[in-house]
């Protein structure tokens, strides 16, 4: 096992500490650092990107050739870590504290470490990672605050308060697919510069809401009680066909077979997670993608309601306007279209 020991005395240090171990360059574009993992390492990247709010976002999206244990730790401050796994095995080790706590596929872990430990995060040979995880400066957060934490709820006044890490706070459990399409909107954000950043940190504060209101109810953040994972595995597989198969998605009816969920279930999954229908979904993913289509200007209104599975040009124009604004014709002469989810597409 290769183990990276990093002593970390500022929230920006973890890449350029790390890239200085591996004896690598790293990139460093508006304050958001990435590190492209070596050949003799692996592959796929990590980046990291800090805001003046004391809240920083990573992301780790690789695949070792061998075992590797980072071991961070922070000599100034006890950050706070929520820690969202979306695929491989992430296996987190604490000093101080026997054994290690591993978490799979939408699972989360949010730790504060108490005086003097270390994290230390496992990742074996093998898989492919696909994590992402908030880091949070409690003394920074405190002071960005337009009103005193006192003036929170107890619960989180403890544990964003406690910026001397007094005590320990160590707690497994799963995160909603909602946090899950926040995460993967972060990991297809295709746009460069001020806007990236700004989108970024927007998500970033995003899925701490998420978080923080899990925390609260000591339940998956905006889970309907009445989902089994089971069922939220296959509204996840329903809403990643529809992704691949845009075109040529199929009824309610098939998406729930193929998911090998009751057509209800699949529909009160749907209302629970999007608060939409399984084809108000549908219309919606297509419309973001015809609006990428349209600004695009390769193709004419024609050639984007074939190439979305749309059988109505003048359905299309109207539900478009609809939602836009602007008439699909508008957007092909060059109108904008102001539209934040777009980025993520």
């Amino acid at each position: 096992m290769e183990i990276f020991h990093l002593e970390i005395d500022d929230v920006n240090d973890f890449i350029p500490k790390l890239a200085d171990t591996l004896n690598i360059s790293y990139e460093n574009n508006l304050g958001e650092q990435k590190l492209i993992i070596p050949d003799s390492l692996g592959s796929g990247s990590i980046m990291g990107i800090n805001f003046p709010n004391g809240v920083g976002l990573y992301t780790y999206q690789c695949q070792l050739s061998k075992d590797v244990k980072l071991q961070i730790n922070h000599r100034k401050i006890q950050p706070l870590r929520f820690v969202y796994c979306m695929e491989g095995e992430l296996e987190n080790h604490f000093s101080g504290k026997s054994g290690n706590i591993t978490i799979t596929h939408h699972q989360h872990l949010i730790y504060a470490p108490s005086r003097g430990d270390n994290h230390h995060f496992i990742l074996r040979k093998d898989q492919h990672y696909n994590i992402c995880y908030l880091e949070i400066d409690r003394l920074r957060f405190q002071e960005y605050l337009s009103f005193s934490l006192r003036d929170a709820e107890p619960i989180f006044y403890d544990i964003f308060s406690d910026v001397k890490g007094e005590e320990r706070v160590c707690e497994l459990g799963k995160f909603s697919l909602r946090t899950a399409e926040v995460i993967k909107e972060i990991k297809t954000c295709n746009v460069d510069g001020f806007p990236r950043i700004n989108f970024m940190g927007a998500k970033a504060l995003e899925i701490l809401s998420y978080m923080l209101y899990r925390f609260k109810n000591k339940k998956d953040d905006f889970h309907n009680n009445n989902l089994k994972e089971k069922d939220l595995k296959a509204i996840e597989e329903v809403v990643e066909y529809i992704e691949d198969n845009i075109a040529n998605a199929g009824t309610v009816q098939q998406l729930a077979r193929r998911a090998g969920i009751n057509t209800n279930k699949l529909q009160e999954g749907f209302q629970a997670i999007y608060g939409k229908t399984v084809n108000e979904y549908l219309r919606d993913e297509r419309l973001s993608k015809s609006l990428d289509m349209l600004s695009d200007g390769k193709k004419n209104v024609s050639e984007v309601v074939y190439e979305l599975g749309l059988s109505s040009r003048s359905y299309f124009s109207k539900i478009f306007k609809e939602k836009y604004g602007v008439s699909p014709r508008k957007v092909l002469q060059g109108t904008p279209v102001e539209q934040e989810e777009n980025l993520a597409k």
